[in-house]
């Protein structure tokens, strides 16, 4: 039976930004409790006596796996139910995981919490995502969504300062418990204040049917097999910069979180902004440019993103008292273009999805990944900084860094071949929801 949508919601504007603050604040917990073990590697190694290969484990595929198995039954409740009690469901299991993790007492005690927190985190952007689209005004569609974006990416610059501090100051379990235990509260907020927004009438789709719709478009499939190639880089140089500061800079705990929050974080943060109006302006005229701005900014944070791996960290800048490495500059200019592409990317999802699989379609991109990048790229580092280590000493893991890099053109090739197909596409979808 042909759709019958219901009228979108007439949310006033103060409800709207309090609705886009609350999804910045769910994401900001998501990616503190995914990314701080990166911050605290180092001590965690020493601690427990890991490798870079166990260490690599952790940080990825202990992660990625159950988050692959787990987010698309998570998507799929969410587009049945209420999602606000979707994620604050899962806010509550990341977070108490994160917790647990700081009582962990070897590598297999810590892989179970970190599956944990995949299984809970399943349960975070794509209902997220879901509820901002049905909540915001469709001109604001990407801007609302770049909350997920700038709060991911905040959470990162979150977990890498209170990491380096709390780490320093009272060590690496203490700081696992002090991120993880406030999250509990915030999942009573969202449960509590959030508004569940009016969907389509009708038959919700299927996982299966979703999946089939999506990947019926080339334009979605050249998508996420440049988004799951450029992650494997993008993974593995988020989740190994601090050890690599440490390794390459002999920068401390504290030091290594301001200096990562500096030199990355923040110019990614201001990268999603600027690749979010771009695109929300641009992709009016012309849909392909939703693709476009993803390709263009994984092209241009290649050259950026090397010289930072690869300058000496001896040569200095700035003013006296005031000097820095130059490379940190590298590393800012890459990490700005790079930001560019998350919220393009999950708007140009929505833009091929129906009403009624919005979760869904967010959930099918952010699949694999997540699957594939976090799951094989700081694997991938960490196996070739340790077979590289004989030869290379400490300077394995910066070559691992660099021969990871390679990926992110043929990333950005995906996203300039999906540009190829995409107006056509976002058409026939128009067209199908008129029907």
């Amino acid at each position: 039976m042909p759709e019958t949508p219901s009228p979108p919601a007439n949310y006033s504007r103060p409800y709207v930004l309090y609705a886009i603050a609350l999804v910045f604040l769910i994401s900001v917990f998501n990616v503190v409790d995914r990314y701080i073990l990166s911050m605290l590697a180092p001590d965690i190694q020493r601690d427990l006596a890991l490798s870079d290969t166990q260490m690599g484990l952790l940080l990825g595929p202990s992660f990625s796996i159950v988050h692959f198995l787990a987010v698309l039954p998570a998507a799929w409740l969410a587009d049945r139910y209420a999602r606000r009690t979707v994620v604050a469901a899962g806010l509550f299991v990341w977070s108490s995981m994160t917790a647990l993790a700081g009582a962990a007492t070897g590598f297999w005690t810590l892989f179970a919490t970190r599956m944990g927190v995949g299984v809970g985190e399943a349960a975070g952007s794509p209902p997220s995502v879901a509820l901002l689209s049905d909540t915001a005004p469709p001109e604001w569609r990407t801007r609302a969504l770049s909350a997920v974006t700038v709060g991911a990416l905040f959470g990162l610059a979150m977990g890498m300062i209170l990491g380096g501090y709390l780490g320093d100051t009272y060590g690496w379990r203490v700081a696992l418990i002090a991120v993880g235990v406030p999250g509990l509260a915030v999942a009573l907020l969202v449960r509590l204040t959030l508004r569940e927004p009016p969907r389509s009438q009708g038959p919700n789709s299927s996982p299966l049917a979703a999946v089939r719709h999506l990947f019926g478009f080339a334009s979605f499939r050249w998508s996420v097999a440049g988004i799951c190639l450029a992650n494997v880089a993008i993974a593995g140089r988020n989740l190994w910069e601090p050890t690599f500061l440490e390794r390459s800079y002999g920068l401390g705990g504290t030091e290594r979180g301001l200096t990562y929050v500096v030199i990355s974080a923040l110019p990614s943060m201001l990268g999603a902004l600027v690749g979010a109006t771009l695109a929300d302006r641009l992709a009016k005229r012309d849909p392909r440019w939703l693709a476009w701005v993803c390709g263009g900014s994984m092209g241009l944070a290649v050259p950026f993103i090397v010289a930072f791996l690869v300058w000496d960290p001896n040569h200095l800048v700035g003013p006296e008292g005031l000097r820095f490495p130059l490379a940190y500059l590298f590393s800012a200019a890459g990490s700005f273009f790079l930001g560019f592409f998350s919220p393009p990317m999950a708007s140009l999802a929505q833009a091929l999805a129906t009403p009624h699989m919005r979760s869904l379609a967010h959930a099918i991109w952010t699949m694999p990944y997540t699957l594939i990048g976090m799951g094989v790229g700081p694997l991938l580092v960490g196996a070739l900084s340790e077979a590289w280590t004989p030869g290379y000493g400490p300077d394995a893991l910066r070559r691992a860094l660099v021969a990871s890099c390679v990926l992110l053109p043929a990333g950005a090739f995906g996203f300039f071949m999906a540009a190829r197909t995409l107006r056509d596409d976002r058409e026939s979808v128009a067209a199908a929801e008129q029907d």
